[in-house]
């Protein structure tokens, strides 16, 4: 299966999307995998560069939504975070750098995904969180 480009599926351009491509999604649409290269990100602290770590939440938020909408079809609506939990950071990550973005559904309920998120660098485990996202409904 083909996968579609992020820029396909989500209403983030620009800065603000941060997920280049998706590397995997299981046939039963409960696990993803995104990359990222921040190229352009200079980082937290001059002379000592650090990967956002917000940023690297939004990575797994934009992943989160690349899944429910392949899910539910592009049409749903749009994304929409609810929030973060257990949020922990691991390592620094030092641009530039390349990251990968696994998310897990662990449960849907009510029209929303629940799943654990997982940033990797250089093979490492940088940061976890547990991510509540929706799909808003389209306008008519």
């Amino acid at each position: 299966m083909s996968l579609p480009r992020p820029e396909e599926l989500l209403p983030h351009r620009d800065r603000f999307l941060l997920l280049d491509r998706l590397l995997r999604l299981d046939a039963d649409g409960a696990e993803a995998i995104g990359h990222f290269d921040p190229e352009d990100v200079h980082g937290h602290f001059p002379g000592n560069p650090i990967v956002p770590g917000v940023l690297l939440l939004e990575g797994l938020a934009q992943t989160l939504a690349c899944l429910d909408l392949l899910r539910r079809g592009p049409e749903a609506g749009t994304p929409m975070l609810v929030g973060f939990d257990r949020v922990r950071f691991r390592a620094p990550v030092i641009p530039p750098a390349q990251v990968h973005y696994r998310v897990t559904v662990k449960e849907e309920r009510f029209g929303m995904l629940q799943a654990s998120g997982e940033v990797r660098h250089e093979e490492r485990r940088v940061c976890t969180a547990l991510i509540l996202g929706t799909v808003a409904a389209a306008r008519p």
